[in-house]
């Protein structure tokens, strides 16, 4: 049986400012997404911002392997015509990276590709800019659980 994963190509075609995307766990949504900023960021230097509803899915392992797949699937290397191989997650960013021969990611504060963000944490970010952001993804943005007060404007 043939899988088929999300791909943002259609929902590209509308060109809107904001696009909302709904479907089936696991079908490949925020691969997609990812894929897509990672294509931006090598084409045109362009970062993205990673939104998420809690500061715990934007620190340590969980935002660390949100491009493992990416890696995997040697994206990286590909989209950098072989000058990168893996992205790294520090402090709040993601760095275009390599690996010494000890496996330890090489990466500079010039190869930022894009920030997390966490809604519950937005006091803090009120007043800093980030200008070369032109991608934001808000992922997981339904839940059956707890909604933040005002989230939507929080996110807006």
């Amino acid at each position: 049986m043939s899988h088929k994963y999300y791909s943002t190509a259609a929902i590209d075609k509308k060109n809107a400012t904001y696009n909302v995307i709904f479907g089936e766990r696991s079908n490949g949504k925020t691969y997609a997404v990812c894929l897509k900023a990672l294509k931006n960021y090598f084409k045109t230097g362009k970062q993205f911002g990673y939104v998420r509803r809690w500061k715990e899915d934007v620190t340590g392992r969980r935002a660390a392997q949100l491009f493992a797949g990416h890696i995997a699937n040697d994206e990286i290397n590909k989209l950098s015509n072989g000058q990168f191989t893996g992205v790294h997650y520090y402090a709040g960013k993601f760095y275009a990276c390599t690996y010494d021969d000890n496996g330890k990611a090489v990466y500079s504060d010039t190869n930022i590709i894009g920030y997390t963000f966490a809604l519950s944490d937005n006091e803090h970010n009120k007043s800093t800019s980030y200008p070369e952001i032109n991608i934001i993804i808000f992922d997981e943005f339904l839940t059956n659980k707890l909604y933040l007060n005002d989230e939507f404007v929080v996110f807006m």
